[in-house]
């Protein structure tokens, strides 16, 4: 499948995920237990063996010095890619980017969602339906609908939409999903296609799919076995457990230090867990770093600065309590966004000694350490914002 480009586009842009999602794209969300979303559509894409990848990005996160740390790509074996996160609603730098790539089919996608799918799977049926464009629409859950697809057409059908809607002075926020659409609106052959393809709507959904990666062996073994998907996560050596430490039931990524208990949760790369801290239920994103007598349960603790393990600076202080296993409380302030009970501590967040903070709790990014120097409680299903 060597004449293909294959285009991925973010969705839009809303505040579903809260901070999970304020301080970057969501192609540079840690998923999967050690990955990046962008790990997925970078496999998607290098599995295919396309000829080239172009990346969309509506935020300037970090994405394009992830993608050059990558590595697979600038092997003969892998196609280059290319991130654009300029003038993202720019339909010219649109036409240039495809009259440059100059191949003979284009694949077109909402790529920031983390999904596996055989492209080349699809391309051989875009080939036997004998025509120049074709829609696919992904299965989820086992119901095909369009509010999740895959374009396929060629050159000249791609060339010929974007010059019409240049001409016609056409523009919008995301200029992929306009494009899709007037083709939608001429009419074109649709069919559907299976994937692994996950859309996460809000912080529980966060949370409960990451536990379906996990435990299904299928899915945890192409991920963790496959040579193309390769994190980019600074790691560096392996897991250290301490004597004391105990782990049940959990998934513990590389570079971590464990020294207190871990009991049904998912730790990402180069966290730190001191002794006497337990964390049950619990999601712990990369870098964090958790103090003496902690107590986390049913959370989520966004990833903290790389270099604050390396200053012995606390994420979560010495004997903070977060979160709560009792009750599917629902916070009260974004209710539609976090509930279930689970507790979301934002980016790069500094919880001082002794702090308590109850279940549905959300607290965000950058937030707690003044809070916490004045007042040591954050009761059930409240906010810490700006």
């Amino acid at each position: 499948m060597n004449d293909v480009t294959i285009i991925s586009y973010p969705g839009t842009q809303d505040n579903s995920l809260l901070s999970l999602t304020e301080k970057r794209s969501r192609y540079m969300l840690p998923f999967g237990g050690r990955f990046r979303v962008l790990d997925f559509t970078l496999r998607n894409s290098f599995s295919s063996k396309a000829k080239s990848t172009i990346l969309y990005s509506n935020n300037k996160d970090g994405l394009e010095e992830y993608v050059n740390k990558y590595g697979p790509f600038m092997e003969k074996d892998h196609p280059p890619v290319r991130v654009v996160t300029q003038n993202y609603s720019d339909i010219i730098t649109c036409y240039n980017l495809i009259v440059n790539s100059n191949t003979k089919y284009y694949i077109l996608y909402n790529g920031d969602i983390p999904s596996i799918i055989d492209f080349n799977k699809l391309i051989k049926k875009y080939r036997s339906s004998k025509t120049r464009t074709m829609l696919f629409k992904i299965k989820v859950d086992g119901r095909a609908s369009l509010a999740y697809k895959i374009l396929v057409a060629d050159h000249n059908s791609l060339v010929k939409i974007i010059k019409k809607a240049i001409d016609e002075n056409r523009n919008a926020p995301n200029i992929f999903e306009m494009l899709i659409n007037i083709m939608i609106n001429k009419g074109l052959k649709t069919g559907s296609v299976d994937a692994w393809f996950w859309p996460i709507k809000n912080v529980p959904d966060f949370y409960d799919l990451h536990w379906k990666i996990i435990r299904d062996p299928h899915i945890f073994n192409l991920l963790y076995n496959e040579k193309i998907i390769q994190s980019k996560i600074d790691s560096g050596g392996y897991a250290m457990v301490g004597q004391s430490a105990t782990i049940t039931r959990s998934f513990v990524s590389d570079n971590c230090y464990i020294n207190g208990s871990v009991e049904n949760s998912i730790i990402y790369p180069g966290v730190y867990i001191s002794d006497g801290a337990l964390i049950r239920d619990s999601i712990i994103l990369p870098f964090v770093k958790i103090g003496p007598g902690a107590r986390i349960y049913r959370s989520i603790i966004d990833e903290s600065n790389h270099s604050d393990i390396e200053n012995n600076r606390y994420t979560i202080a010495d004997n903070c309590k977060i979160g709560t296993p009792d009750g599917p409380i629902k916070n009260t302030d974004f209710p539609e966004s976090l509930f279930n009970g689970i507790t979301l501590i934002g980016k790069d967040c500094y919880i001082h000694n002794e702090a308590r903070i109850g279940g549905g709790c959300y607290v965000a990014s950058g937030m707690g350490e003044n809070f916490f120097t004045q007042k040591k409680f954050l009761y059930d299903g409240t906010s810490l914002v700006k």
